[in-house]
């Protein structure tokens, strides 16, 4: 009887095909990281997670673009930013790749953010912007909204104003430094139609709020430039206010008393008013061509203009202001006595007889204070 040779062959058949085709047990591996980004405060740290699918290894490694200056990232996905923001960036690619197949991988990203700084650049955005370096807002508007106690809004050079989204009157939070790029390459200009004594473009009202290195006009020479309503260590410093019908407003009570120091104040209808009862301290600014006061004083206020201690000198320099019809550098329309020493003002060989410049006692029939120029 003769047995078949088919089962046999079979069996070698089978044994050939297994043999000669390798088995590819990662190939069906799949990894997702969550959160795909995340805002990071610098020095802070933010827990990233990976799911891997298609293997029974489960190991990963995960890895940073840049290395150790763009921060640091353990075997769990702990993920530390950096204390200080790196040169060029503020976006950090995170990686997770599986240890069985180095090929598969998921990418993350870990936006930097400086808590003390909030950007602005007129090529920003204020939709998909976040407020850095290199993502910036579009508006000081949108800044000052997202914007809190201790922090500085950099303005970036160009002109702000209605046309790029601007809201007026811009009001700045208590505690907020507002620093612009310089006062001759970051404008902000108020819109058309403002009230000339009503209407601000920023409206300073809290403690702590710093206005600095910006060029703040109004688009027709209009309105306020800046309303300054005093909180404790409020300070101007370094601005150019422009073409407005007041250049700085500040009015309130005697205390706190603000800083208004290193303006140029320079073709305003009135370069600085101070009303109520008031008392700001005026120190090194540079009062020019506004045609109808450099200062007035009003209703009860006692600006501090350099006092009578030779160690508090006022450094303004007040000239070319007043028309035929209001030829005063300084209107003193108070009953207080304003103390003005150490100032640089239009022909000031005798103080005693300041008619031409000066509106006070001396012009008044009503209740008008003094203007002292010397020390005596």
């Amino acid at each position: 009887m003769r047995k078949s040779a088919i089962p046999a062959i079979l069996a070698l058949l089978i044994f050939a095909c297994g043999s000669d085709k390798p088995t590819d047990n990662n190939q069906g591996i799949t990894i997702t990281v969550e959160p795909v980004r995340a805002l990071v405060d610098l020095g802070t740290t933010v827990h990233f997670y990976c799911t891997i699918a298609g293997t029974d290894n489960h190991s990963v490694t995960w890895s940073i673009d840049g290395g150790v200056a763009n921060g640091t990232i353990d075997s769990t996905g702990s993920y530390t930013a950096p204390s200080d923001l790196p040169a060029n960036i503020d976006s950090v690619m995170i990686t997770v790749s599986a240890r069985a197949d180095l090929a598969k991988y998921a990418t993350a990203w870990a936006i930097l953010i400086d808590p003390d700084k909030i950007h602005v650049q007129i090529t920003g955005s204020d939709t998909t912007g976040l407020g850095t370096r290199w993502h910036p807002y579009r508006t000081i508007t949108k800044a000052l909204s997202r914007a809190h106690s201790g922090q500085f809004v950099l303005v970036g050079s160009g002109e702000y104003n209605e046309a790029t989204g601007e809201h007026f009157p811009l009001q700045v939070p208590a505690g907020v430094t507002v620093q612009g790029s310089n006062r001759d390459s970051t404008f902000v200009i108020g819109p058309g139609g403002m009230n000339p004594t009503l209407d601000a473009i920023f409206e300073i009202n809290g403690d702590a709020i710093t206005l600095t290195s910006l060029c703040i006009s109004s688009s027709n020479s209009m309105g306020v430039g800046i309303w300054l309503r005093p909180g404790f260590f409020t300070t101007l410093t370094g601005n150019q206010i422009t073409e407005n019908y007041i250049g700085i407003y500040v009015s309130g009570g005697p205390n706190p008393r603000p800083v208004v120091s290193n303006n140029r104040i320079i073709g305003d209808s009135i370069g600085i008013v101070t009303a109520d009862s008031c008392a700001p301290i005026l120190r090194n600014n540079y009062i020019y061509n506004c045609p109808k006061y450099g200062l007035e004083i009003r209703n009860l206020s006692r600006p501090d203009l350099g006092t009578n201690n030779t160690n508090s000198a006022g450094n303004d320099t007040i000239r070319n202001c007043g028309d035929a019809s209001y030829h005063y550098l300084v209107f003193n329309g108070s009953p207080n006595t304003i103390w003005a020493i150490g100032n640089s003002w239009q022909d000031q060989s005798n103080v005693e007889n300041n008619d031409q410049y000066i509106y006070d006692d001396e012009e008044s029939s009503d209740a008008s204070g003094d203007v002292i120029l010397s020390q005596q």
